[in-house]
């Protein structure tokens, strides 16, 4: 688990640096965060990533992590404001959408109830997460066309089946390896840097 004050810390540097941005609109949303989400306490996931009050911050701040040092090791330049952007709001569509649930679970032979998160909750509009976090943003002020690119393609080959995906997937991945990049990062954050908490 994410002791509270590394929460607070991770909360103050992720402030830190979207305000760094200057992008006009996010005081609106930085405000929104606080007042109508739950991003600053939310897992990243049900049970395979940083499933952990806090985990969804934490995940964000290793995928920043991790986006900027294999732009550097590739040579790739991306300006700092959307790397910041890119990687600190690419799953912000998991706020307010994990529920903690009892359940019973069998411990060393006996039915104990224990918390686990859930995804009860119903997507709308249903589109894929990806898509759905760049609709919440751009509430607030609009993605360059690199960003959408990143943000949209970030779970690379798990983001969608069809045979178009995968072809503009392909072209994106060659035309912007930076988005190849932001895919790579986000995998080394969810299974190398991350946690799963039973």
């Amino acid at each position: 688990m994410h002791k509270p004050e590394a929460q607070e810390e991770n909360k103050r540097v992720f402030v830190d640096l979207l305000k760094s941005t200057q992008r006009k609109g996010i005081d609106l949303l930085l405000e929104y965060l606080e007042t109508k989400t739950d991003f600053y306490s939310a897992p990243a996931s049900t049970r395979y990533h940083n499933n952990c009050v806090g985990g969804l911050l934490a995940h964000t701040l290793n995928v920043y992590e991790n986006f900027k040092n294999l732009l550097a090791l590739r040579g790739i330049e991306m300006a700092e404001e959307s790397v910041v952007i890119v990687a600190l709001l690419h799953d912000i569509c998991k706020c307010n959408y994990y529920v903690l649930e009892q359940r019973n679970k069998k411990i060393n032979g006996k039915w104990e109830q224990v918390s686990v998160w859930s995804n009860t909750k119903s997507v709308s509009p249903p589109l894929p997460h990806s898509y759905r976090s760049i609709r919440m943003i751009q509430q607030f002020f609009r993605l360059t066309p690199q960003e959408e690119l990143c943000i949209y393609y970030h779970m690379g080959p798990y983001g969608g089946e069809d045979y178009e995906y995968r072809g503009l997937l392909q072209k994106v991945n060659t035309d912007y390896p930076e988005s190849l990049l932001f895919y790579t990062a986000d995998l080394f954050s969810t299974y190398l840097d991350e946690e799963t908490f039973e």
